[in-house]
């Protein structure tokens, strides 16, 4: 089994992204965590061969961003794509920004970007879209856990990023400079950091934000810099991918990793449930904290969930 973190360039497609894997790790059993635009950069959990598998379990994991919003403009697709197809002054300072920002934090519901691959009556959103038939979206379930403002510019400026503490921060000396967009313009742009949960568009944040503030915004510019417990800085980039740069994986499941006995995990391996008295998802991992399989517990016993061996 083997995941991978991986820093995605800009202009490649998540798919692009996994066919340059399938090639480069010799498999065509590889697949991706959560999909990440074009015009996005940074972390894109890869998987291939038995950790396919893993998938169901790691698509709700929360993700952190650093988003570029500029203001004063926006686009059809809601992001540096173009063209700009309207304009607005701008009439806000940084304290209306950061007087506005926790509001994010109390929003349920959220309306998707025209341009997304949401699904209705069997055809995406974008599709329709480019065709000129935009779907009319209602608005979808969202979270947003943390909202930060690192930096308010005059126009987007390519900063560089380092992890610290308490997240992805601007970095004032080295760190990992960031690839933008070729900038629209010199709109006025600032530097955010969210953490948000499933379901989430970066880009129907940038348009909100602008109309909170009584003008037009896109995103020009995002960088994923973790999704769960796996941060950017573990990530390898994408032409020097080989399968000995894999990631184990209890360090990329959300779970508490239980090790078995040698007995215990050969119940396992025959789905018997076990007498341990945990709640919710668990890892079981053998002495060598090879994964055998997933399970759920019900406080009492553990049920096996998914198991991922064939010999313990």
């Amino acid at each position: 089994m083997a995941l991978y973190a991986v820093d995605k360039p800009l202009h490649l497609t998540s798919h692009d992204a996994v066919e340059e894997a399938r090639r480069l790790l010799g498999t065509r059993r590889v697949g991706h965590t959560g999909t990440l635009d074009p015009l996005a950069t940074g972390l894109l959990l890869l998987v291939s061969d038995e950790s396919t598998k893993l998938v169901p379990f790691l698509s709700g994991e929360d993700k952190e961003y650093i988003a570029w919003v500029s203001f004063g403009a926006t686009t059809p697709t809601l992001d540096a794509e173009g063209p700009v197809s309207e304009e607005a002054p701008v009439r806000f300072d940084r304290k209306d920004l950061e007087s506005l920002l926790p509001s994010f934090l109390r929003l349920k519901e959220q309306v998707p970007p025209l341009y997304s691959a949401i699904k209705v009556g069997g055809k995406r959103a974008y599709e329709a879209a480019r065709e000129g038939k935009p779907l009319e979206l209602g608005p979808r379930p969202v979270k947003y856990l943390e909202v930060e403002l690192l930096a308010l510019d005059p126009e987007p400026i390519p900063h560089s990023i380092a992890p610290s503490a308490k997240g992805w921060r601007l970095a004032e000396k080295g760190g990992r400079k960031v690839e933008l967009p070729k900038p629209l313009g010199p709109y006025p742009t600032a530097v955010i950091r969210l953490v948000v949960g499933p379901g989430t568009y970066v880009r129907a944040f940038a348009r909100d934000l602008g109309e909170r503030l009584k003008t037009k915004a896109f995103l020009s510019g995002l960088v994923r810099t973790r999704i769960g417990k796996v941060g950017l800085e573990r990530a390898v980039r994408l032409s020097e991918l080989s399968p000995d740069k894999a990631i184990p994986e209890t360090d990329v499941l959300p779970f508490p990793v239980v090790e078995l006995s040698h007995t215990e995990a050969r119940r396992v391996l025959e789905g018997v449930p076990l007498p341990i008295p945990a709640l919710g998802y668990v890892a079981l991992v053998d002495s060598r904290r090879r994964l055998l399989a997933i399970a759920e517990g019900d406080g009492f016993k553990l049920k096996i969930r998914r198991v991922f061996v064939k010999e313990a």
